[in-house]
């Protein structure tokens, strides 16, 4: 594994920290009317926070978190706490699909990928998990189900809305023993032309 500049994971775990209380704050004010927070936020930049947010846990379990980014990037009006807490919750998803699978040491694996094009932009959440049949599918982003003892059922449909709501789509392919991969799509319209770009 590379060595990672702590001061790297430092700023990430800041941002986490943020968001984290941004989410108490709107839970505690969910009862008063909100404006959406629109950020601009570069799809590549985002994609790798969320492989290094992940990477320790990742080791940890085994698992192979691969990011494969476009060579074009782009930007995108979006909040961008709200789309990170929906990859977060997919990559969750993945990597409890692949604790359901018995793979060799270093097969079982998530892909982060972005593609990008002058009409849309999209990040795939694809693993190699245990995968999911069709009557789970038809029921994914219905509030309040969910496969898992402790599971609340809220995520993916929370995951969906946001998604939706922003102007882009969610699309899911799976199969028993297959694995799953989740596509996000952002239309042309959520670009955002001659924006700053954020280095890394």
């Amino acid at each position: 594994m590379q060595e990672i500049d702590k001061v790297q994971y430092a700023d990430i775990a800041l941002e986490e920290i943020d968001r984290a209380n941004g989410i108490i704050f709107e839970f505690l004010n969910a009862s008063k009317p909100q404006m959406a927070t629109q950020l601009i936020r570069s799809i590549n930049a985002l994609v790798k926070d969320i492989a290094l947010l992940y990477e320790s846990e990742a080791i940890l379990r085994d698992i192979q978190i691969r990011s494969f980014l476009s060579l074009e990037d782009i930007t995108i009006r979006m909040d961008a706490n709200q789309l990170k807490q929906v990859l977060i919750n997919i990559i969750k998803n993945s990597i409890e699909a692949l604790d359901d699978v018995q793979q060799p040491q270093n097969e079982r694996k998530i892909d982060l990928i972005t593609e990008i094009n002058q009409e849309v932009a999209l990040i795939v959440i694809k693993d190699n998990g245990c995968g999911m049949t069709q009557e789970t599918l038809d029921k994914l982003f219905l509030p309040f189900y969910t496969t898992k003892e402790k599971g609340t059922g809220i995520g993916l449909s929370v995951c969906k809305k946001i998604v939706e709501d922003s102007g882009g789509m969610i699309q899911v392919e799976s199969a028993p023993g297959a694995g799953t991969i989740f596509r996000l799509s952002f239309p042309s319209t959520m670009f955002i032309e001659n924006a700053v770009r954020l280095n890394y």
